[in-house]
């Protein structure tokens, strides 16, 4: 994993990788909105379950290191 160089401490890294995975599940339950909508429902649950973990990974990221919602 590379850090941006201005990222310095251990307070800034851990906000850098919170909203990395912040942002990936995100677009992952977009993607399973998308594929809903479009009509594959079971594709669709199996994209929601992927984007449910990944949520699930965010939030005990945020929760395991002392961050705010």
């Amino acid at each position: 994993m590379v850090q941006p160089a201005l990222v310095s401490s251990l307070v800034q890294r851990n906000k850098v990788v919170a909203k990395r995975k912040g942002a990936i599940a995100a677009v992952t339950a977009g993607g399973a909105a998308v594929i809903a909508v479009a009509g594959a429902p079971f594709v669709a649950v199996a994209a929601a379950a992927g984007a449910a973990y990944l949520a699930w990974d965010w939030f005990s990221f945020r929760r395991k290191n002392g961050m705010r919602f």
